[in-house]
């Protein structure tokens, strides 16, 4: 189309002119001069996070193949994928996303799942491919996360490597200036990291330097189920260049006996002679050298204190005391045969322990009680009884039948109604006898007895009901301690007994140290916000659940417990329809809290006895658990919990 010329706007041109040139000039030199503007060619990603923890290589713009491993728990994900450049679009296995924002969840399937992220350029031809390979465990992966060897270079562990224990000190010379660990995994499944950095299971690691001093190794093992995590921690020490090579001791002390002969620092070997009445004995080593460190019997002990208390046998007993130098190259041993003498006859007839298989002792078992009764469930056909003499040259039946020391009886058929259970003790002098009876009364069809109703106590932290990777089996999260599995049988009493299934069972304890995870108090401080030793199962058609976890510790003015709620109908929004505490034999806690991993607290001073317990004082037979094992393989309890 032609259009005439307006003088007036060819007036305003001209008067306008020179500032139109530098309009022009300005837009020009800020790229605007052109009547086009190209389109952007970009197409990466500036982020990309996703829902769970661990993707591998950390996120970077121009890396565009990573991989994820996730539990069996993690049954789903999000990404949320960001595009570095303007306008650009985003795709994920095939479905837009807006840049910056979360995908709707995708779901895992066991094994391998790969998630591609296409990114398209504002130019529409350009684009860019990210994969993440997502390997969810499958449900039966192992929780496994010990070690069975962990061996150094050079210098020796102390203590002496142990799959239970998880700290190590080691000396090496001065002229070591480099290691390397090499840590075998128990499951051929479970992956290795030391100080973060990936170790090939029974290989040894990249040389790792030492400065003089010490060097902190953590050997972390994470289990087949990518939960499950244990961390042993080895420190090194590296002498100085000018270093002591005195291995020496100064002064030697027992606890009991006297040296033969008398202490010299020259002298490697003694004898001692005690009485049969002393079990067992400390040894006080004082090294010449302060430097210098010193294990008895392969246990460190510091220099100038005395040892752990050494259980000696009756006759000789060989202790060693290995001083080892400054420079972690010259060490002395010292040997002590130290003799207990033997006992006379003895003639205690006396059980130190009764245990039950399924029910509790009434009353509760001591020594000079010899009558109990017990209350059985329909559901317990038969039982076992588990007598300790108190004198281990005594010999016990049960029913006629000769049973050892500590292990179950055979197997006895329980009628409905009472069933009388005759334990006889013989001391060892052949003479003396001492009869325990217990009557034994089973439930008749359909019927039981309420469990007891306690506390759920100051730490509940029912917050985490809602949380659905609290339901699991293994609640330990890495905590160590006595193994323990607990199995848990829920009945209706208003319904002849009648297993319940599909109930949410939900435990909670301490750790072996007595703290709750979730809760930061003056005696329970820096907890907030972890989750161990919690967990949710729901029961199967047997009405049955199981967990697995540690021996509890304790804490002032509670003794030995775990709490329980059960939630019908796996309805955890909810108030519980019954509430309890699990409650433990002490024979079995005692030894427990003498074991090496309880030591930092060892036994309960705080309350002793059930009866001195806020909660167990009315009574435990309900809640008493039947226990078996040992503090070297672990214990299963089970206790069956009678709801209405």
């Amino acid at each position: 189309m032609t259009h005439a010329t307006n003088p007036l706007l060819t007036r305003r041109r001209n008067a306008l002119g020179t500032v139109g040139a530098l309009t022009a000039l300005t837009l020009s030199a800020c790229g605007g001069g052109s009547s086009s503007t190209s389109m952007s060619s970009n197409a990466t990603l500036s982020g990309l996070s996703v829902s769970a923890e661990g993707l591998t290589p950390a996120f970077d713009a121009a890396i565009t193949s990573y991989d994820l491993a996730v539990a069996n728990t993690v049954s789903s994900l999000k990404l949320v994928p960001t595009a570095a450049g303007t306008d650009a679009s985003i795709k994920i296995n095939g479905t837009a996303v807006v840049s910056g924002s979360s995908t709707a969840t995708v779901a895992l399937a066991e094994g391998t799942n790969t998630l591609s992220v296409v990114v398209t350029a504002a130019d529409g031809s350009t684009s860019r491919t990210y994969t993440v390979r997502v390997t969810r465990a499958t449900a039966s992966a192992s929780a496994d996360a010990s070690l069975r060897a962990l061996t150094l270079s050079s210098g020796d562990l102390s203590p002496t490597f142990a799959a239970g224990t998880t700290g190590y000190t080691a000396a090496v010379a001065n002229a070591v200036t480099m290691v390397t660990l090499t840590p075998t995994a128990t499951s051929s499944a479970a992956s290795i990291q030391i100080n973060g950095v990936a170790v090939t299971s029974g290989s040894a690691s990249a040389a790792i330097s030492l400065a003089v001093g010490t060097t902190t190794l953590v050997v972390r093992v994470t289990a087949q189920d990518k939960v499950t995590t244990r961390s042993y921690t080895i420190v090194i020490t590296r002498a100085a260049t000018t270093v002591s090579s005195d291995a020496s001791l100064k002064t030697l002390v027992l606890s009991a006996g006297a040296l033969a002969p008398a202490f010299a620092s020259g002298t490697s070997s003694y004898t001692a002679t005690v009485a049969n009445s002393v079990t067992s004995i400390t040894v006080t080593p004082t090294a010449t050298s302060a430097a210098a460190t010193i294990s008895v019997n392969g246990i460190a002990v510091g220099n100038g204190s005395n040892s752990g208390a050494i259980s000696l046998a009756v006759g000789s007993n060989t202790i060693k005391i290995v001083v080892t130098a400054q420079d972690g190259g010259t060490s002395g041993a010292t040997t002590i045969v130290v003799t207990r003498a033997a006992a006379s006859v003895s003639t205690d007839a006396g059980l130190s322990a009764l245990v039950l298989s399924s029910g509790s002792l009434s009353p509760s078992f001591t020594t000079a009680t010899t009558s109990y009764t017990a209350a059985i469930s329909n559901t317990v056909s038969s039982l076992t009884i588990t007598p300790t003499t108190a004198s281990s040259g005594a010999n016990v039946t049960v029913n006629g039948s000769t049973v050892v020391s500590g292990s179950a009886s055979s197997s006895i058929a329980l009628a409905v109604g009472s069933n009388t259970v005759s334990i006889v003790v013989t001391a060892a002098d052949g003479v003396t006898t001492r009869t325990y009876t217990v009557v034994a009364t089973r439930a008749a069809t359909g019927t039981c007895t309420l469990t007891a109703t306690e506390t759920q106590g100051p730490y509940p932290l029912l917050a985490i009901l809602s949380n659905s990777a609290m339901v699991r089996s293994n609640i330990t999260e890495g905590k160590t301690g006595v193994p323990l599995t607990v199995t848990l049988t829920v009945q209706d009493v208003s319904n002849g007994c009648t297993p319940v299934s599909g109930a949410a069972v939900y435990i909670w304890h301490c750790d072996k140290d007595g703290l709750y995870s979730g809760y930061s108090t003056g005696s329970n401080a820096g907890q907030t916000g972890l989750t161990y030793l919690r967990g949710i199962q729901v029961t199967n058609s047997s009405g049955q659940v199981t967990f697995t976890t540690i021996y509890p510790g304790w804490y002032a003015g509670r003794i030995t417990h775990i709490h329980a709620q059960v939630y019908l109908n796996d309805n955890l929004s909810v108030t519980a329809t019954a509430t309890t505490q699990l409650a433990f034999p002490q024979d079995a806690t005692t030894a427990v809290y003498n074991s090496t991993l309880y030591s930092a607290k060892g036994q309960n001073t705080s309350v002793t006895s059930f009866s001195a317990d806020n909660v167990f004082s009315d009574g435990t037979s309900t809640e008493m658990v039947a226990i078996s094992g040992s503090v070297a393989s672990g214990y299963a309890a089970s206790l069956t919990v009678n709801i209405a």
